[in-house]
């Protein structure tokens, strides 16, 4: 003979159950585990296609948001520039770096965090290996173009060091007539620019072994740096640079590379450093971008750009001064 349970207890069984029941958990004794597959086999047989349907939505929604970053990605630049003569109004814009971040090793209050910054700013960046010594000699690549630009005639060549090695000497030589051309770059703006591979040349361009380039530019800072000799007319690229860029262009080489080419060549064509940003922050060309976006004259950030003349800057290319040991960023003559 058993005992009846009072109503009210009956009553929140009831409730229990059917609590337990709408959060969805099984009532009643525990079950042994089941397998993957058995779980698979009953929401299959449940929700019939749609579970077939709902795995193959997610994977379609991943491949759409990666292509959609590729897509937006190339449309940023892509560090290529524009093709020569290539009309202000239709041209894309120039290839962006992330300078809005900024290098803490930049903030510096004393010469020796002075000097710790340029060592950790200017450090290269991790890559490919690259030629550390070649012969000491130089040869023309074989190679003209048209004259570009209006102006004064400035005539260069387009050389390599002998022994230098691992670079395509065709896409090399390419970029550099490509963005010497450009509008965006000196042609153009009170001078004319002819690339020549005999008889005379106003400055060379050379593509030179981190240990050459030491002789030319200098190692008192210990950082791979590229410069100008005006002694021997020589553009000075550093091959350390060209293969793995700076930092300050957060791995964007294609546009270092262009920086490269219109920072040193500016030398030759006779520009000095500029140390103030342009109006609407970015860094003039002239700017010892390499080291660092910072101006040492006002503190302000720069944002990185490669161009003596980006689409829309005003001030273009930036009021430039001799280097002082107050506004001279780094002490170095890149």
């Amino acid at each position: 003979m058993t005992r009846e349970r009072p109503e009210d207890a009956v009553g929140d069984v009831v409730r229990a159950r059917a609590a337990v029941r709408h959060a969805g958990v099984t009532y009643g004794p525990r079950t042994r585990r089941r397998s993957v597959a058995s779980t698979w086999r009953d929401f299959a047989h449940r929700y019939g296609w749609r579970a077939y349907a709902l795995p193959l939505l997610v994977l379609l929604t991943i491949a759409a948001l990666l292509t959609t970053n590729e897509v937006a990605r190339k449309a940023v630049g892509g560090g290529r520039p524009a093709p020569a003569g290539h009309g202000a109004a239709g041209k894309a814009a120039p290839p962006v770096a992330s300078g809005s971040i900024a290098l803490k090793e930049d903030q510096a209050s004393s010469s020796e965090r002075v000097n710790n910054a340029v060592l950790k700013s200017a450090a290269l960046p991790a890559g490919p290996a690259y030629t550390m010594q070649g012969d000491g000699t130089f040869r023309v690549l074989n190679g003209t173009s048209p004259k570009v630009g209006h102006g004064r005639l400035f005539r260069y060549s387009i050389d390599v060091e002998n022994g230098v090695t691992g670079v395509d000497l065709a896409q090399f030589q390419h970029l550099i007539v490509q963005t010497l051309s450009d509008s965006r770059s000196w042609s153009g703006h009170g001078v004319a620019l002819q690339r020549v591979d005999s008889g005379a040349a106003d400055f060379h361009v050379t593509l030179t072994s981190a240990m050459t380039v030491r002789q030319f530019c200098g190692y008192s800072i210990p950082v791979e740096t590229s410069c100008y000799d005006s002694g021997n007319q020589r553009v000075v690229l550093n091959v350390a640079r060209w293969v793995r860029g700076s930092a300050a262009y957060v791995g964007d080489l294609a546009a270092y590379r262009i920086y490269m080419i219109n920072h040193e060549d500016g030398h030759a064509l006779g520009h000095e450093h500029a140390h103030q940003c342009l109006p609407g922050g970015l860094a003039p060309v002239m700017m010892q971008q390499t080291f660092g976006l910072r101006s040492a004259a006002t503190g302000t950030m720069c944002g990185a750009n490669p161009w003596p003349f980006p689409p829309g800057a005003k001030g273009a290319p930036g009021a430039e001064q001799p280097d002082t040991p107050r506004n001279d960023e780094y002490g170095l003559s890149d």
